[in-house]
């Protein structure tokens, strides 16, 4: 059964609590001059932007089948994705421009304990928030969801950053801050490889199972000889396989129709993600003449 709706649901809430965080941030940040919180609240307002692109992605990914896409619309889920993937570059290039104007135009903002305190409470909610939608995406089996809890840890980074660089400034130690913001920009750089990493194997049609594990399922079938050509593709929730089925020469085409059957019931009930299976039966003699391709 599709769980769409409960990633959505899942999305709209982490998208109140990224909004609620980024809104702290950038006002804490217009109120003291510095460019590290406002660059930091604005990097969470884009957490609430691709949690929006998020829900149109499942949206859309949820229609169901028709002529024009026989396998489906899920694949525009992982599309979604690369959004994130977008907007992380785009954090990216905002830091480091940010970390260019500290360097050359230093700058004393105003930092109170009190300011310190806000940003280490919505350091606290991020790493909740990021648990949470890391521990949902798990249970929900959702590639979106995973790399949107990614894209939301990395404010576990910046914002210790922000206040460490802001002690180190206070303390009259202002070159420090950029250096922490350069360490910072690594690691989203690295944030933005595994996601890529994640939605190209659901879009480049990565192997989602081992064609070993679909074949250990089905050997003991009466009538089976062998299987090959066994592939699957789609993503770890929304699984396709084709597979060919070497039976024994004497059996006949309802016969063969029947243990294919049987041999579909078996993968699905090991692997109930798998969504769609197609079976080609052929006879043990066809399969050694084939055996060269």
């Amino acid at each position: 059964m599709d769980n769409f709706q409960e990633i959505g649901k899942v999305l709209i809430r982490i998208l109140v609590l990224n909004w609620l965080v980024a809104f702290v941030k950038i006002g804490l940040g217009l109120a003291s001059g510095a460019i590290s919180i406002l660059a930091d609240g604005v990097h969470a307002f884009f957490d609430g932007v691709s949690n929006i692109l998020g829900l149109i992605g499942i949206k859309i990914a949820q229609k169901p089948r028709d002529s024009k896409y026989p396998y489906g619309y899920r694949k525009y889920e992982a599309i979604a994705t690369l959004g994130i993937f977008g907007f992380l570059i785009f954090t990216v290039l905002k830091f480091s421009e940010s970390i260019y104007q500290r360097i050359i135009e230093p700058f004393q903002p105003e930092i109170n304990f009190l300011i310190l305190g806000i940003l280490a409470s919505t350091l606290v909610i991020d790493y909740l928030v990021a648990k949470y939608e890391y521990s949902k995406g798990k249970e929900l089996k959702s590639v979106i969801l995973r790399a949107d809890s990614l894209h939301t840890r990395s404010h576990l980074l910046i914002t210790s950053a922000v206040i460490l660089g802001m002690l180190v400034v206070k303390l009259g130690y202002p070159i420090l801050d950029p250096i922490i913001a350069a360490m910072v920009v690594v690691w989203i750089v690295k944030l933005a490889i595994d996601v890529f990493k994640e939605t190209s194997g659901v879009l480049s049609d990565r192997v989602q199972i081992q064609p070993e594990k679909i074949e250990a399922v089905i050997k003991d079938l009466k009538g089976v000889v062998s299987s090959h050509q066994i592939r699957t593709r789609g993503s770890e929730r929304d699984i396709f396989l084709d597979m060919h089925l070497v039976l024994a020469p004497d059996i006949p085409l309802d016969k063969a129709h029947q243990i294919c059957r049987e041999a579909r019931k078996k993968i699905q009930e090991k692997f109930p993600d798998i969504k769609d299976i197609t079976i080609h039966p052929e006879p043990v003699d066809k399969y050694k003449e084939c055996s060269c391709e």
